[in-house]
């Protein structure tokens, strides 16, 4: 089973599918830190602060990646991630704006960054990208370490749930 986990920086994508993937005996892929490991990006864009990833490039080798792995579930995370069009179950991490501000300026993001962010999880910019996709997804709020043990058993019996259909 392919689990994609996506939503912005600062809301425990990446402490949540670790610790899932401990659970469930999966291989966490970081899609942002594949793409670079792998030249898959066109450039870096000075003034957005970020990688130009090469998506169709990107998707074809995270494919061939998966193709062998072998008797684990695949767990893509990432900002983006939520692109990837062979997930087989999506989760959307998101936070209060005022503790993903904090966790951010402690990042060392500039104000626009964050803005930029925020602004992207309140227009709800990636559930309107799954919903093109018709991709269904379930989301959770993530604001505080006592969140995480709830947030990991929901997503476990949904997966056990989606394996059992």
């Amino acid at each position: 089973m392919i689990i994609v986990i996506s939503g912005i920086p600062g809301v425990g994508k990446s402490t949540i599918a670790k610790r899932l993937a401990e659970i469930i005996n999966a291989e966490v892929i970081d899609i942002l830190e594949f793409s670079l490991k792998n030249k898959l990006y066109q450039e870096f864009d000075e003034i957005l602060n970020t990688y130009i990833v090469d998506e169709n490039r990107l998707f074809d080798e995270l494919k061939k990646h998966i193709e062998n792995i072998k008797d684990k579930d695949i767990i893509i995370e990432g900002n983006f991630a939520h692109l990837f069009p062979d997930g087989d179950l999506y989760f959307v991490i998101k936070a209060d704006p005022n503790i993903v501000y904090k966790r951010l300026e402690e990042r060392g993001y500039t104000y626009n960054k964050i803005f930029e962010n925020i602004w992207a999880m309140n227009l709800e910019v990636i559930e309107d990208e799954l919903e093109y996709l018709r991709k269904e997804y379930y989301i959770f709020y993530n604001n505080k370490e006592e969140d995480l043990p709830e947030i990991i058993n929901k997503m476990v019996d949904i997966i056990k749930k989606k394996k059992n259909k």
